[in-house]
């Protein structure tokens, strides 16, 4: 009889047959080339279950791919992994405290870049360091850290956190390389983080070894997000990633900000747009952003991206910047872009900065396609896990997205996830070749196994699983 009685679901046979480009090894031969074997140190403390870091994080890796929105349901179903360890494994691994998840991203990120160096570049060759925060909502108030923020774009409050990401636009793909976690509502005196005192009392509070990187990142959650932006920068430069330029929305860019950027590298320029009526001083003169509105001065016009815009090289609090104010028409709102890089013109300085964009592609893929921000645990280091898992599938998908130059990451999304489901049937579909064999056998005299199945494999590459079954014994007890 057949192990899984499923296996006439016609849909899922015609998928089996369908050809795709992306191999049943897929995760393991791109694990391979990130050579996560040899970070024994990072990996040390993961091992301690007896379950070697790979298998744990090859599971973890593919559950967008297995339509198993957690691990107990991918173990409950059909498409259950043959790893060594069992699902609470897996928990243990992704609450453990002594792992350090930002050193593994970054080791990622940094082997992703080596790697694609070798991959055709975009039109430009700019490397560019963008950062923003995305909201990560949350149903249940009990989660740790988490408090009441408020969403910008549809002007409500919602429970949940503050997700900064730090991303690297490496000349055609966007790489997420760093994040942390915020809450909002921390310095309000009746309501805590949002809370009443009995719900602050009843949300989830572990206790952490100060030692350990996880403790770290639970003080980020009441960090002002511009110093954990500082701190990311410089690791991202210790790390020794070449960037160009920082872009920034009008939510981060600041004076004081561009300057302490600057401190830590004089090689790289930001560009953002800017929300302050600073006195810009321009030779001797000073002026209120405003007030150099105001000025008579003829428009251009950008037929590129349809803007008229002024600009002015001046100073702002004693840092050298190019200033371009622009307007949608000559009766649009004004809006403000600031530059450190004053040699650039402003056709440039759109171009670069429009890479930002990316970063909103990212948020948008990352929660549809990976479920970055679902994770229901109300450990909090459990949430900092996960996305880091998030993170590495998307550097991975995007490994193969440079490769194959799909046009979306939806796209190739959906063969991955096509091409699991596709390998796990294999076994199968296996069973029902072989029962189907076992019944010729029986009613056609002279049928010759050993023959039909040399054929198959000899004919269709997709029957190569079977060049290990040889014996009719062994058909025979597979079939049982």
């Amino acid at each position: 009889m057949l192990h899984d009685k499923d296996i006439a679901k016609i849909q899922e046979i015609k998928i089996f047959f369908k050809d795709t480009w992306v191999s049943p090894e897929f995760f393991k031969e791109y694990l391979d080339l990130f050579k996560i074997s040899k970070a024994s140190k990072i990996f040390k403390s993961v091992k301690e279950t007896g379950v070697p870091f790979g298998d744990i994080i090859n599971l973890l890796l593919i559950l967008p791919f297995t339509m198993s929105k957690t691990i107990n349901s991918l173990y409950t179903s059909r498409l259950t992994p043959p790893t060594k360890g069992k699902k609470d494994v897996y928990y243990r691994a992704l609450s453990n405290q002594k792992t350090n998840w930002r050193n593994i991203l970054l080791l990622f990120v940094k082997r992703y870049i080596s790697l694609s160096q070798g991959f055709k570049s975009g039109e430009d060759k700019y490397k560019c360091l963008i950062f923003d925060d995305t909201d990560i909502s949350k149903t249940g108030k009990t989660i740790e850290g988490v408090s009441k923020i408020y969403n910008h774009v549809t002007k409500t409050y919602i429970f949940g956190y503050k997700l900064l990401v730090a991303g690297y636009w490496n000349d055609s793909v966007f790489i997420p390389v760093d994040f942390s976690f915020h809450r909002e509502y921390k310095d309000n005196k009746k309501k805590k983080y949002g809370l009443s005192k009995k719900e602050y009392k009843r949300q989830k509070k572990t206790k952490r070894d100060s030692k350990q990187p996880v403790a770290k990142r639970y003080k980020e959650l009441n960090a002002k997000k511009t110093d954990i932006l500082v701190q990311m920068f410089k690791r991202i430069k210790q790390r020794k990633i070449e960037v160009d330029y920082i872009l920034f929305d009008s939510w981060f860019t600041s004076i004081s900000l561009v300057s302490k950027l600057l401190k830590i590298s004089s090689n790289v320029n930001i560009i953002g747009m800017y929300k302050y009526n600073s006195k810009v001083k321009i030779g001797e003169t000073e002026n209120t952003i405003k007030q150099l509105r105001k000025q008579k001065k003829k428009l251009k016009r950008s037929r590129k991206y349809n803007f008229y815009y002024l600009g002015y090289t001046g100073l702002i609090d004693n840092i050298e910047v190019k200033v371009f104010l622009i307007r949608r028409g000559k009766r649009g709102a004004w809006h403000t872009i600031i530059s450190t890089d004053t040699s650039l013109n402003f056709n440039q300085m759109m171009n670069i900065y429009k890479k930002r964009w990316s970063i909103e592609v990212f948020f948008k893929e990352a929660k549809q396609l990976l479920g970055l921000g679902t994770s229901q645990s109300t450990n909090f280091d459990v949430q900092v896990a996960q996305t880091t898992i998030n993170m590495i599938q998307y550097l991975l998908v995007s490994l193969k997205f440079r490769q194959q130059a799909y046009e979306t990451i939806d796209g190739l999304f959906k063969d991955i996830k096509q091409d699991f489901i596709e390998h796990k049937l294999d076994d199968r579909i296996m069973l029902a070749i072989v029962e189907l064999i076992a019944v010729l056998e029986f009613i056609i005299e002279g049928f010759d196994i050993e023959t039909t199945i040399s054929n198959l494999i000899r004919y269709n590459e997709k029957f190569e699983f079977l060049i290990n079954i040889k014996e009719k014994d062994n058909l025979c007890k597979l079939a049982a």
